[in-house]
């Protein structure tokens, strides 16, 4: 295996960019992405590319300094390994491929500043190649992570950004800034921070819950990943024109899949009868002014759970999910929210917008759905073809929505943890 850091040609701007509220909250975690391609990838040519970009993202060849990343150009880990006598049948669809094929990058050498915060490893197998970049969630979210490989594949293919990122980290304080609601909220104690919060219909944390998770960790329930359950494009359409017609409005393809995502929760679960919550996320680029569609760091959140009740057509499932969400995200509604969760970040308090103690039961009534729909997953071409499958990101969020690979229509749809469990039984 080949290892070498890939410094920033510029050495770096020496800029500290402060980390917002929501960065913070993402400081442990860390985005990790594969995707396969058909025959052999120039490797040169994409370390040499990766090497401009670092000019257009200055954060991600940084080092984390608390709640702050230093701008110092130190660059970011890049590794090759060959891989001659496996061929890429031998990698399987149904699990996120194994350590050998991932880049390395250490939590915690990267939370104290001591190790990049980007590694990518390239690995040339006999018949093509597996490609893994890890980035940590403190500097991007989906979209900005997404965006920032799009503009690294347009960089190694000779043409220009897709979208440049903006950082502006006066952004989210200068939003809250001019918010009454958050104003009161941060003058106040961090107790009754948390009796508003409830009051307002927010969760507070048992302490039982850390018992549920341990539980679960040394079961390993919650690393569970079930096979992708194909949803045609014709079932979505149909949906969404039995939403109209039952309710009189055309659900999006986000809350159809929920829909369906639900009624096969209750169905393996065997909760026919019970109401469940689905929790879906929102970015706030372009909703809220001030964070504009190049926002570079950390702009999506959970929001309120929309409840379901038993009973329910999709039709039915899919149209009260889609006027929920677009409920929460009216102007006012999602700035009142936008205080709320912040203040919620910002004070540390035990609580949240939805009850993670139902969804880390034994029979877990509420699940986050992490929607990847909208990202251009497979629009990463590096000069040799678009890549032919992509595996889903292994964050441990219930359900996820993942673009189908090209060849199929419609979309993927991931269970993780039990629900994961329980589908492959089923599915033996």
């Amino acid at each position: 295996m080949k290892r070498t850091c890939l410094i920033c040609p510029s050495g770096g701007t020496g800029r500290e960019l402060r980390g917002s509220c929501i960065d913070i909250a993402c400081r442990p975690l860390v985005i990790n992405q594969f995707w396969m391609y058909e025959g052999h990838m120039d490797t040169d040519r994409i370390k040499d590319s990766l090497t401009g970009i670092l000019e257009m993202y200055p954060s991600l060849a940084g080092r984390m300094s608390g709640d702050r990343i230093i701008c110092n150009g130190a660059g970011v880990l890049f590794e090759y390994s060959s891989f001659p006598e496996t061929s890429s049948r031998d990698i399987s669809r149904m699990e996120i491929p194994g350590e050998r094929y991932g880049a390395t990058f250490d939590v915690k050498a990267a939370m104290a500043g001591k190790s990049s915060l980007m590694s990518v490893k390239v690995s040339r197998l006999k018949d093509g190649t597996l490609l893994n970049v890890k980035c940590s969630h403190f500097c991007a979210d989906g979209d900005a992570f997404y965006t920032m490989v799009r503009n690294w594949a347009s960089e190694t293919r000779g043409e220009t950004a897709v979208r440049r990122p903006i950082y502006d980290q006066d952004a989210l304080p200068g939003i809250l800034a001019v918010s009454p609601l958050y104003s009161e909220l941060a003058a106040m104690p961090k107790e009754s921070v948390s009796a508003l919060l409830q009051r307002e219909g927010f969760f507070r944390i048992r302490a039982s819950l850390m018992l549920q998770m341990l539980r679960q960790k040394i079961m390993r329930t919650d690393s569970r990943l079930s096979a992708p359950m194909h949803v045609p494009q014709e079932r979505i359409d149909c949906i969404k024109e039995q939403s109209m017609k039952e309710c009189g409005t055309r659900a999006g393809s986000n809350a159809v899949l929920s829909a369906i995502a639900a009624e096969m929760v209750k169905k393996l679960m065997r909760t026919d009868n019970e109401a469940v919550s689905l929790v879906h996320t929102a970015d706030h680029r372009g909703r809220i002014p001030g964070i504009g569609p190049g926002y570079m760091g950390n702009a999506s959140f959970t929001l309120r759970p929309t409840s379901l009740p038993p009973g329910l057509s999709e039709g039915q499932a899919a149209a009260l999910t889609d006027r929920d969400m677009k409920r929460q995200l009216e102007p006012g509604n999602e700035a009142r929210y936008f205080a709320l969760y912040c203040a919620m970040l910002e004070k540390k308090v035990q609580c949240l917008p939805f009850d993670i103690n139902a969804m880390w039961s034994r029979h877990p009534s509420t699940f986050i759905i992490n929607n990847c729909l909208k990202f251009n997953i497979y629009d990463m071409d590096f000069g040799s073809g678009r890549p032919v499958f992509a595996w889903p990101l292994d964050f441990g969020d219930p359900v996820r929505f993942w673009l189908a690979p090209p060849g199929e229509d419609g979309a993927y749809i991931y269970f993780t943890g039990q629900f994961a469990a329980v589908m492959n039984w089923h599915r033996r």
